[in-house]
């Protein structure tokens, strides 16, 4: 590439363009490789977040749910088994591991595409469901009444007097239970509950997290995590009000029940980052996606500029990654509900993964096994290597050929001068926490489901289970993701009547082939106003969701399979020619029929009022609410018609946004270079051949830029 046309597109331009050279560099078919600053994998950063709680999975499960190879069944004679490690120690202490399992819950709710996406949603699922099971089995319930509540397991003061392995230690562990007036921890739990019963549809957890809401509100009063004269999670800045309007909103999300509209409406104004002490924004961002009321989020206007930003000031010498990627992940779900823009967190990631220095400290990044300047020495007694203190002695790093903490969000810099020390005795700087990665997980969805960029990791050191969308994870021996499109070997059945179109009927439709594995289709309207599609799924399948596309703007579809069977519905607007069907989840559908209906008008059709689901510069999305109609129609085979093609809507605006920048030059070259995280819709292909030759290359990338450069005019994008 010429350094003219480098030094053309500016500054702010420049490391863009340094990125689309060096994909162009890598050629078609060849895989990403990975850098010292891989600030912009997403995918892979999400994939790498998670593992960080299978690390610290507790209970006699751990083997059979968890994916490392070093961590093993612990504390299986606690009184109630299970849930998760909370930091680098081993005790359970409520309020930080309910706002976890709410927050990895919230981050599914609004990014679950990413996650799907990246074939990480099994394991999301696994990891919130082993929440939920703890959050349930700590709960005795007199019919539908609490009677008293898990909230603590272990000892602080003495689970920290051990170090060493889960698996050996010993003894019986101090369990403490409240029949009242811990409502800052019983609403975290009632609310990750009800998150998990709207993301997965498990009945028990909705059956709890309505008792568990019920106990909050009859004694709000809020506990303190202390041991002595030692605390270790102090509730009484914020109290239980955020807690319980947090819980008020998943619940009112899942039953649609005014009562807990009622509670939700009482969200307190945010003064602080969205975290374990107070969940304040969390609520406020909830009730102003869920009614529209978006007062009480001004804290947000912090989240802002170039430096790396400490969401809690008065933190900063205690995880201020934390809060970083805390604000990240709000930010990131303002900006999906049209309230913002995700270039904030994308830089804020670069300080997090190693793009960007802080203050005057060198670049290095903060998240454990990502690259060569990740911390290795983090404070985690089950990573260390060491079997006690003794053992450890006066060593600041972990002990030679100890696993790797894979995923693990450290704790960051100290200070405005960067400051910070890659020491196993740091636990301000360098220790890891439950918390800590769950604002991580939430930006990194976030992030992938703007940017689209990145690629998982095929094989991970001391990770025995590789998440990549199929049915069961695979094992490293059989880790790379299948490339064939798990339909390939059948063909859709392709129908038609004697009179579709119009008067509406049954449809011809005949198998997409896209960049990616998902199931595609292409159906021809005939002039309907409503198209239906009827799929095939497992039996065992409860949740659906894709896309459909028409015009070159794509919609977002969710769906609710009954007995292996769905449809999806989609309102054609006049003109339109074709709809092409994309299933994200399960990747098994299959299509077995497609009937329109309407009179074809040539007024545009109005389509059903829904609620805005997912909105990026790229795309507009919503949620279409699909039911099932039996219908009977006498149907014959035919041979498919060729769809017509889609048109050009802008030269060079590959990404469908209405401009042409740098961020289209992006995408055409990781398209070039067969980066399977890049979608491009029909018309955003066609939009990206402006060297006209039927082709996607390094030319096209190489014309846009001169575009955006002012070399050239929009006139010789089209010629």
């Amino acid at each position: 590439m010429k350094k003219k046309l480098i030094h053309r597109v500016g500054a702010a331009c420049t490391s863009a363009v340094m990125s689309v050279g060096t994909l162009m560099a890598v050629g078609a078919g060849s895989p990403l490789s990975v850098t010292a600053a891989d600030s912009d994998n997403y995918a892979r950063l999400l994939q790498y977040s998670l593992y960080f709680y299978d690390a610290n999975m507790c209970g006699s499960d751990v083997e059979t749910l968890g994916g490392m190879t070093w961590r093993g069944n612990c504390h299986t004679s606690d009184e109630v088994p299970g849930g998760f490690h909370d930091a680098g120690d081993h005790a359970m202490f409520g309020q930080p591991q309910g706002y976890t399992a709410s927050t990895l819950g919230w981050a599914y709710y609004e990014f679950k595409d990413a996650f799907v996406a990246t074939g990480q949603a099994e394991h999301l699922k696994v990891i919130t469901d082993k929440f939920c099971k703890f959050f349930r089995d700590a709960t005795v319930l007199n019919g539908n009444s609490v009677s008293r509540v898990l909230i603590e397991k272990g000892d602080g003061s003495v689970d920290h007097s051990y170090w060493g392995p889960p698996e050996k230690q010993g003894g019986s562990r101090k369990m403490l239970w409240s029949s009242g007036g811990a409502a800052n921890i019983t609403a975290q739990y009632a609310a990750a509950l009800a998150v998990n019963y709207i993301n997965f549809g498990n009945p028990d957890d909705l059956k709890y997290a309505e008792a568990l809401y019920d106990f909050s509100t009859k004694d709000t009063g809020f506990h303190t995590a202390s041991s002595g004269s030692e605390t270790f999670y102090d509730a009484h800045w914020t109290g239980s009000s955020d807690e319980i309007a947090w819980a008020a909103g998943w619940l009112y999300k899942a039953t649609n029940n005014n009562k807990y509209l009622d509670g939700l409406k009482k969200a307190p104004t945010a003064y602080s980052a969205h975290s374990w002490e107070s969940v304040q924004l969390g609520a406020c961002m909830l009730k102003g996606e869920f009614t529209g009321d978006w007062g009480g989020t001004e804290y947000m206007s912090k989240f802002s500029g170039n430096g790396y930003c400490i969401a809690e000031p008065d933190a900063w010498q205690w995880g201020s990654a934390r809060y970083n990627c805390s604000a990240q992940f709000t930010t990131l779900v303002a900006a999906k509900n049209n309230k913002g823009t995700a270039d904030w967190a994308k830089g804020q990631m670069d300080y997090i993964l190693g793009a960007k220095g802080v203050g005057n400290a060198p670049a290095r990044c903060f998240v454990v096994g990502f690259d060569s300047t990740s911390p290795v020495n983090v404070h985690h007694r089950a990573a260390s290597g060491y079997q006690n203190y003794d053992e450890m002695g006066e060593s600041t790093t972990a002990k030679q050929g100890s696993p790797v903490l894979v995923g693990a969000l450290a704790g960051g810099p100290a200070d405005t001068n960067g400051t910070y020390s890659d020491s196993i005795k740091d636990y301000k700087c360098n220790e890891v926490a439950l918390d800590y990665n769950a604002g991580l997980v939430g930006a990194a969805a976030g992030l992938y489901h703007f940017y689209k960029s990145g690629k998982i990791d095929t094989n991970i050191t001391g990770v025995s289970k590789i998440y990549n969308g199929s049915s069961t994870p695979e094992t490293p021996q059989n880790t790379t993701p299948s490339q064939q499109n798990p339909n390939s070997e059948t063909t859709p059945k392709q129908s038609s009547n004697d009179n579709p179109g119009s008067s509406g009927g049954t449809l011809t439709f005949t198998k997409a082939t896209d960049i990616d594995s998902n199931p595609k289709w292409v159906a021809q309207t005939n002039g309907a106003t409503k198209v239906t599609f009827k799929l095939k799924t497992n039996s065992n399948d409860t949740e659906a969701n894709g896309c459909y596309e028409i015009n070159g703007k794509m919609t977002e579809w969710k769906a609710s399979p009954s007995g292996g069977e769905m449809t999806v519905e989609a309102e054609v607007p006049s003109g339109a020619s074709e709809i092409y069907l994309t299933v994200w989840w399960p990747t098994s559908a299959t299509l077995e029929s497609v009937t329109g209906n309407g009179s074809g008008s040539s007024q545009p059709s109005t389509p059903q009022q829904t609620t805005p689901q997912i909105t990026t510069t790229t795309t507009t999305t919503t949620t279409t609410t699909t039911t099932t109609t039996t219908t009977t129609t006498t149907t014959t085979t035919t041979q498919p018609t060729e769809p017509a093609k889609p048109e050009v809507s802008m030269w060079g605006d590959a990404n469908c946004s209405g401009k042409v920048d740098v961020s289209d030059a992006v995408m055409v070259a990781r398209f070039a270079a067969e980066d399977r995280q890049v979608r491009i819709t029909a018309v955003g292909q066609l939009n990206a051949d402006v060297t006209h030759d039927g082709n996607i290359h390094s030319d096209d990338v190489i014309k846009i830029l001169k575009y955006v450069a002012k070399m050239i005019s929009a006139d010789d994008l089209a010629h």
